[in-house]
């Protein structure tokens, strides 16, 4: 086995040597070395998560001195090793061009492929493949006691776990997991808060607001805005009685009215953000790029067809993916003194802003009035929207942008995370 693995190594080094000459990721890397590390770990025989941390600002030094993000990406079945990584926060573009406003700038960023089978991550059978929420949040905690155990350095690191979409309602009950295992002192970690951006916490409250605001915006028809809404209506029904299967079901198939009329090529609307036409051609850019140029410099399985979305994973987990996630937050908010930080996007129709206020208006939590008489100030710049906040919860209405918060509004995310992430030590 250990032979195996050096000829592994070896074969990797010559692999690197040969397409060293035409690799525009290995040219940016050469005009800015950004230091990370990247490994995976096993958190379950045979089911194994793929990580990659970047130091902050490019240095191990001092590192352990500055935050450290845990990275959740959505979809189910996004991979943060690409999307979070080149789309929407790491040192590099798609193009491999820099990305002026990266997280890594004074924070240390932690992106996981995840749930199993997402990205670089993988099993030895798809089995092995999460069907739960509760199951992928517990992948998620076994990795983290594996990662702190593998750097203690960041034992003591202010510590904060940001999800987006269907990735921030994880992030939901992974904080509770983290806080859990932190008081049985059953983990070591500093775990400060957690971010929540463009956010499927509340399940029902998105669906019914989705149709509603693509009508107001133009993008369907009133025949398609009614039928929507009734079925919006039989998913939240089904919701309450937890029957989360079927409005799974039902959520598709609103999907696909919405789409049907909303145009006659799927690429004419952008659910992400309804001011830009569909990332579909930047995503197959970005699966082509990790493929031919990312992947052969990770020390990875070369056989992985990296792509940014695995159907798979997604497919295995519809009998959780309208489960809502509030209950979660409403026990870290009445038990714990996490922070939380909700953002969400004005031009984001997954999980349209009008849901997510009226969500998070609606917690319930022991400062829940007094959050909502709080008065809303601008958010530090020309109009990058608004924000409010009472207690260790704080709610960003983020203009300009859509489901991509860090990549369309990066002025606005970067006064999210240091609100998130101010005074902790």
């Amino acid at each position: 086995m250990k032979c195996s693995y050096i000829l592994l190594v070896l074969l990797h080094g010559f692999f690197l040597a040969a397409c060293d000459e035409s690799n525009i990721y290995l040219e940016a890397l050469r005009q800015r070395p950004w230091k990370s590390v990247h490994k995976y770990i096993e958190v379950r025989p045979g089911a194994f998560l793929f990580y990659w941390l970047y130091y902050a600002d490019a240095t191990r030094a001092g590192a352990d001195q500055k935050p450290l993000i845990i990275w959740i990406q959505g979809g189910p079945g996004n991979a943060a090793s690409g999307i979070g990584n080149f789309c929407e926060l790491g040192p590099f573009k798609t193009d491999m061009s820099p990305r002026n406003y990266t997280w890594v700038n004074g924070r240390n960023i932690l992106l996981i492929d995840h749930p199993v089978g997402a990205g670089f991550s993988y099993a030895v059978n798809t089995s092995l493949y999460v069907t739960s929420d509760r199951e992928a949040a517990k992948d998620l905690m076994r990795f983290t006691k594996a990662f702190f155990k593998i750097h203690k350095e960041f034992r003591k690191t202010p510590t904060y776990v940001v999800g987006q979409s269907y990735g921030g309602k994880l992030t939901a009950r992974l904080g509770y997991f983290l806080h859990t295992a932190i008081e049985r002192k059953r983990l070591k970690m500093n775990f400060k808060g957690i971010g929540i951006g463009g956010g499927w916490i509340d399940t029902s409250e998105s669906s019914k607001q989705q149709p509603r605001f693509l009508f107001d915006m133009g993008l369907i028809d009133i025949k398609a805005f009614r039928t929507a809404t009734k079925i919006a209506e039989n998913i939240s029904s089904l919701i309450k009685t937890r029957n989360y299967y079927k409005a799974g079901q039902l959520d598709y198939v609103m999907f696909g009215t919405i789409m049907d009329d909303a145009s006659y090529e799927y690429d004419m609307i952008n659910l992400e953000n309804i001011n830009h036409y569909s990332y579909s051609l930047l995503l197959k850019k970005l699966d082509e790029n990790m493929n031919t140029f990312v992947k052969p410099t990770l020390n990875v399985n070369q056989s992985i067809n990296w792509k940014h979305l695995t159907y798979d994973v997604y497919f295995s987990l519809q009998n959780s993916f309208v489960e809502p996630g509030t209950r979660f937050l409403e026990i870290l908010l009445n038990r714990t003194n996490l922070k939380v930080a909700v953002y969400n996007g004005n031009l984001d129709a997954v999980t349209p802003l009008c849901g997510a206020t009226s969500w998070v208006h609606n917690l319930k939590w022991h400062g829940a009035k007094q959050f909502f008489d709080a008065k809303r100030v601008p958010i530090r710049g020309e109009r990058n929207g608004f924000y409010k906040t009472y207690g260790k919860l704080s709610f960003w209405a983020v203009f300009g942008s859509g489901h991509w918060v860090p990549e369309d509004n990066p002025t606005a995310m970067e006064q999210i995370l240091q609100f998130l992430t101010q005074n902790d030590s």
